[in-house]
């Protein structure tokens, strides 16, 4: 079986690169990322079990999946941006409801200070 296996990845050159790269297409890679990979893959290919090379075409698969999900939608760093902005704008609001209640409390103790006369003592106790 490891004859065959050699015979199909003939090498180092082009034909292996063209063969790792159909196997590639054929588990779902484009062709813009199996390309550069199949070349690199080439040079070592024939130095594979069949079984090491499946690993490989699998971690390729993955790690296209991956790099595939992850720029589908805005760069991790916008996300993460706009999750700090949503962020500061809940902390915002809070703020402004704790300084309305700050608001409020002074307004009474001013009211009860008012009420109580300078005389006295400025304990509210």
């Amino acid at each position: 079986m490891h004859d065959k296996w050699n015979a199909r990845c003939a090498g180092p050159g082009l034909a292996g690169a063209r063969q790792i790269r159909a196997d590639l297409e054929r588990k779902g890679v484009a062709r813009e990322f199996s390309q550069p990979v199949a070349d690199r893959l080439a040079s070592i290919a024939t130095d594979l079990s069949p079984a090491e090379y499946d690993a490989i075409l699998s971690g390729v698969t993955a790690a296209y999946g991956v790099h595939r999900d992850d720029w589908s939608g805005p760069p991790p760093d916008a996300r993460d941006l706009k999750e700090v902005q949503r962020l500061m704008q809940d902390f915002s609001g809070e703020l402004g409801k704790l300084e309305e209640g700050l608001r409020t409390l002074s307004a009474y103790v001013f009211r009860l200070r008012s009420r109580t006369g300078k005389d006295r003592a400025p304990t509210l106790h």
